[in-house]
């Protein structure tokens, strides 16, 4: 075999095993962050169905205290099921969270308008738990957005991108 096609050979066999080896980096990055994801949505789910737990305690104290709550306010945080928070980004998820933020807006308010509720210790106690499920929401979304944007430039990493193209895995969106 001449000297020429050996070293071709050697070659093209060097590429193919690094393109392997970028392969095999590339799958396991993709397999984490999909495991990844998988803890961020339970994250959400619970830190959402505290928010509504926190929101609901809030009404019955306002109740206890004396003060009206609209009962339409009520009744959106009850059509809220069990499984509503399960896939961040669906349409059931976006409405469910919007619901909870407006009542939160409304009950906030309707504290703020009656200044007997607010030297409430157990009121204060419920209202700093709802705006802390807020915060950590919103932290849990920026590093979900994060891990979105590290899935996305893997699944479309040069040397491997058509292999993803040919099983057809999709971008993930980010979260508002």
């Amino acid at each position: 075999m001449p000297d020429a096609l050996k070293i071709t050979l050697i070659v093209l066999g060097s590429l193919a095993g690094l393109w392997v080896l970028l392969l095999i980096v590339d799958l396991i990055f993709v397999g984490s962050y999909l495991t990844i994801f998988k803890k961020h949505k339970k994250a959400m789910t619970v830190i959402l169905y505290a928010k509504l737990e926190n929101l609901k305690k809030l009404i019955s104290i306002m109740k206890q205290s004396g003060v009206d709550v609209d009962n339409r306010i009520n009744a959106l945080l009850s059509d809220i099921g069990d499984k509503d928070f399960e896939e961040p980004g669906s349409e059931t998820f976006e409405k469910n969270k919007n619901t909870l933020s407006y009542a939160k807006d409304e009950l906030m308010f309707a504290i703020n308008q009656n200044k007997e509720l607010i030297s409430n210790p157990e009121l204060l106690q419920a209202k700093n738990n709802v705006n802390e499920s807020d915060v950590i929401y919103r932290n849990n979304v920026t590093m979900y957005n994060a891990d979105v944007l590290g899935y996305n430039y893997w699944i479309r990493f040069l040397p491997c991108r058509f292999v993803f193209l040919m099983f057809r895995v999709k971008k993930k969106q980010l979260l508002s």
